[in-house]
């Protein structure tokens, strides 16, 4: 008898990436959603819509994970394992064959292929050997190799190689004096890429691919700077970009890329072209933003996992903010409060009224935590 409810397993459910996830999955009424844990006070643990929620010590061994996947997609007979950040994709690719049932597990690109997606060192050769737009870059391990950027033209833009994220590590410099300064001044224990700087604009896509075919996607523009230029945004408004889609699709078919990726690109002023800055080989934070414009990548990645087709679905150009946006917005002006169907309709707030006990608890952790460290 055919099963009425598919049911999906988020192995690695401590990631902040979870959140948005759920948002999206709950979405769907036919969906059973379990998460695996390391994090035994996970405040979506409290969330209504997950139907199970397991905790695991960490430990120091992956095979040790794999064997707690195992026996959750056992007890709880999972269609679809759906790993969601890079740590727990890359242990998942690496130790496939360890896994029980192989044929649920969610799509996932090779390792090779990861490897070179995820490091920004790798992609900058992967993109000057297939001829894709990307800023010229040179690998710099200390102050010792700094005459590398001899062979680059400031401004320049300096970012940890691998790992990071939400803009940590990342500055620009007007000239091969500040650089000196900059590594003189900080003792790095990773190694950095060096970019050129494109004078521009910043510029998103999101995709769900299949063995290099494009099957979902949504692109975006920051229209509200977050914290600062180098941070996730704030708002977003969503895009066609023939030029931009084409590049993406040619990076994508480069890579034979399998599951989700997000591209984080620039225009080019000068040259007039999009060019390829990183790739995000993990869901991402504005997945309810994509969600909101009509595509629930989750869900997609889900059907294609089981090798369900579907039309490559369209989205809305909306524009959208997140809750911190929101807060901004309002502090800009309090008759944004009045404003009740865009802020329903164009924000997250609607996903954490229907699902509110995750962010009590976690306001209430904090809250704890704060007067603990002051009373100390």
């Amino acid at each position: 008898m055919k099963k009425q409810k598919k049911a999906i397993l988020i192995p690695d459910g401590e990631s902040h990436i979870l959140l948005y996830v759920i948002n999206c999955l709950a979405q769907v009424k036919n969906l059973k959603i379990y998460v695996m844990s390391n994090k035994k006070h996970n405040p979506m643990r409290y969330s209504r819509h997950i139907k199970g929620f397991s905790y695991y010590e960490q430990t120091s061994s992956d095979l040790d994970w794999i064997y707690n996947i195992n026996k959750e997609v056992e007890k709880h007979d999972i269609d679809v394992i759906m790993p969601i950040f890079e740590t727990g994709i890359r242990i998942l690719i690496e130790h496939k064959t360890k896994v029980l049932h192989q044929d649920r597990l969610g799509l996932l690109p090779s390792l090779a292929d990861f490897d070179t997606a995820i490091n920004k060192g790798f992609l900058s050769e992967h993109l000057e050997e297939n001829r894709i737009p990307g800023p010229k870059s040179v690998i710099v391990a200390s102050n010792t190799e700094l005459d590398r950027v001899d062979a680059l033209s400031f401004p320049v833009i300096i970012k940890p190689m691998e790992g990071f994220g939400g803009g940590q590590g990342i500055s620009i410099f007007n000239s091969k004096e500040d650089l000196k300064k900059h590594f003189t001044s900080h003792n790095f224990n990773y190694i950095n890429i060096i970019q050129e700087y494109i004078e521009g604009y910043d510029i998103d896509c999101s995709v769900l691919c299949k063995n290099g075919e494009i099957l979902a996607s949504t692109i975006q523009k920051g229209n509200m700077i977050g914290k600062s230029q180098f941070t996730p945004q704030f708002g977003l408004l969503f895009l066609y970009e023939e030029a931009l889609y084409q590049v993406v699709e040619r990076l994508m078919k480069s890579l034979n890329w399998s599951g989700v990726a997000h591209i984080d690109m620039r225009y080019n002023q000068n040259t007039k072209q999009f060019n390829i800055i990183e790739v995000n080989t993990r869901f991402w934070v504005s997945l309810d933003a994509s969600l909101i414009a009509g595509v629930n990548f989750p869900h997609l990645y889900s059907l294609s996992s089981i090798g369900s087709v579907f039309p490559k679905p369209e989205y809305k150009f909306v524009e959208y903010l997140n809750l911190k946006g929101l807060v901004r917005k309002i502090k800009q002006n309090i008759t944004f409060l009045f404003k009740v169907k865009f802020i329903l309709n164009n924000t997250p707030l609607k996903f954490a009224l229907l699902d509110p006990l995750p962010m009590v608890y976690k306001y209430i952790t904090r809250t704890r935590n704060i007067l603990i460290s002051r009373f100390r």
